[in-house]
């Protein structure tokens, strides 16, 4: 029993720290970053971060949602507002962001959709991160708005239609996982 707790104590302890610099002062990464996200929707993306990484900014282009293939647009402005664990050689940065986000579905075949559905949006982020120097590993929820959508799908009744898309809640929540490598 006593070598477990002697084992647990070994893993808890912080890892080696290098004499110019304590794991308090582990900068969060900074720069211009590339990287992927998967989930809703999947995007590439681009982040830059200057000076000591706290502020940055997003811009994000990808697919469509789960709902069908399309274009989505999302730019956002993030902030650093907490750093929940700093080690040797990672952070664990909270990022609190708002942004805009434009998504353009196609219409689905052999449905009610003819025209492409559209959706113009303001939205808010939490992300956790687990950043390295030049790595930033991280998830997403991002709760939105829509300020304006496409409200016809049919092009034989117009904006008389009544589509599926046109009935369903302004609010939203997008879901994703993402990686980013930090150029320097």
């Amino acid at each position: 029993m006593r070598h477990l707790f002697v084992a647990a104590a070994v893993m808890a302890a912080p890892g080696p720290v290098s004499a110019d610099r304590a794991p308090a002062d582990r900068p969060l990464p900074s720069g211009l970053a590339f990287g992927v996200e998967l989930g809703e929707p999947s995007s590439v993306t681009v982040r830059f971060a200057p000076g000591a990484g706290r502020i940055g900014g997003v811009a994000a282009v990808g697919t469509g949602t789960w709902f069908g293939p399309g274009l989505s647009v999302r730019a956002e402005a993030t902030y650093a507002a907490a750093t929940l664990a700093r080690r040797a050689r990672f952070a664990v940065p909270l990022h609190v962001g708002i942004g805009v986000r434009h998504h353009r579905h196609h219409y689905a075949p052999a449905s009610m959709d003819e025209l492409p559905d559209a959706h113009t949006s303001v939205l808010a982020s939490a992300t956790l991160a687990l950043a390295f120097e030049r790595v930033e590993l991280y998830v997403e929820a991002a709760p939105g708005y829509d300020l304006a959508r496409t409200s016809s799908c049919s092009l034989i009744s117009g904006a008389s239609s009544v589509c599926p898309h046109a009935q369903e809640s302004d609010l939203f929540v997008e879901l994703f996982a993402g990686a980013r490598w930090y150029l320097r």
